[in-house]
């Protein structure tokens, strides 16, 4: 029967190794917990705080292991090589998800947009839920969740609709030829000026004819307003204009065809 020292010359190793595991477990969650708070304070994106996060958890977890084997006589060295060689293969196999990866890092180091910001890309048009290394989550108008490869979106012409503090809202109306252009341009200016949505800064709206259509006179506005009110604004102005306008006698014009009959 061995002995209690043998058993413990065989044991104390492994002993040892479990004693790393399980000090470096709670040093790594005191580790993310001191960045989390750091990051807090910081003005990163939350994106950017989770994916640094994520990366920090899982080195921190690889050194624990290579810590743990070198204690039991194991020798990292070869198993270092082991690794390097399998992330060459791995990249070779998986280049289209690194031009992913590497996409994501270019949009969290020099960002073009936020989590939450109102972006346009090419046919997409929706909020931005979450980045991460290989996409970007988009919600659109009607909920649906849409994620493009993050190697598609840095290469692609981005809008950010919400970024600015201010935006500009274009819309144009229509009046016919046989109205008061005038007084449609004043009824149309008062309805946008009086809304409590638009604002005066950086220019006061605007209302002026142009163009002539086949069959009414082009009316432009031009409104500046809080990014947030767009949409409000947007729909209020006109549905609020076609109403001023008919209680004023002028009518929207709508296309339509004469027809004369010639009895021969």
């Amino acid at each position: 029967m061995p002995s209690l020292q043998t058993i413990w010359i065989y044991t104390q190793p492994f002993i040892k190794m479990l004693l790393i595991f399980i000090i470096g477990h709670y040093v790594i969650k005191y580790i993310l917990r001191v960045l989390r708070k750091a990051f807090k304070r910081t003005t990163l994106d939350a994106s950017f705080i989770s994916i640094i996060l994520k990366t920090a958890n899982v080195l921190l977890h690889i050194i624990i292991v290579l810590s743990a084997l070198s204690s039991i006589g194991i020798s990292t060295t070869g198993m270092l090589a082991a690794l390097s060689a399998a992330g060459v293969a791995i990249a070779v196999a998986l280049k289209d998800s690194l031009s992913n990866v590497a996409g994501g890092i270019l949009l969290l180091i020099s960002p073009r947009f936020a989590t939450g910001d109102f972006i346009e890309v090419e046919e997409v048009k929706g909020t931005v839920v979450n980045v991460d290394l290989l996409h970007t989550t988009i919600k659109s108008f009607d909920n649906k969740l849409i994620y493009i490869p993050n190697g598609t979106l840095v290469n692609s012409h981005i809008i950010n609709c919400t970024q600015a503090e201010t935006r500009r809202l274009d819309i144009t109306f229509c009046v016919p030829y046989n109205c008061d252009v005038e007084l449609a341009k004043k009824i149309i200016y008062d309805t946008i000026n009086s809304h409590p949505l638009a604002i005066n800064e950086p220019a006061l709206p605007l209302v002026r004819v142009s163009g002539y259509g086949e069959s009414a006179v082009n009316i432009a506005t031009k409104t500046w307003c809080k990014s947030e009110n767009y949409w409000d604004l947007n729909y209020d102005i006109i549905e609020s204009v076609r109403k001023n306008l008919n209680e004023n006698g002028i009518e929207i014009p709508f296309n339509k065809l004469d027809v004369t009959i010639i009895n021969k």
